[in-house]
């Protein structure tokens, strides 16, 4: 892929989202809340999360292949 889809960066099955230090008006965990919750209402699902980054925030790793929860197609 070449062009951004939905605003997000061309990625493959996984992708990693930087949470940026946040304003102190906001804070971190309502802005990671926000991204939670952005998340779910696109079915990807949440599987790893990295924090301690040198320039502060946090990555989340989000699988975004649709669920098929262990079924195939026949």
């Amino acid at each position: 892929m070449s062009s951004e889809v939905g605003g997000q960066p061309p990625h493959g099955r996984y992708y990693a989202e930087l949470v940026p230090p946040s304003s102190p008006e906001k804070g971190l965990q309502a802005t990671v809340q926000e991204l939670l919750d952005a998340g779910e209402r696109k079915q990807w699902h949440l599987v790893g999360v990295a924090g301690g980054l040198p320039e502060g925030g946090v990555l989340l790793f989000w699988d975004t292949a649709h669920p098929g929860f262990g079924r195939t197609q026949l």
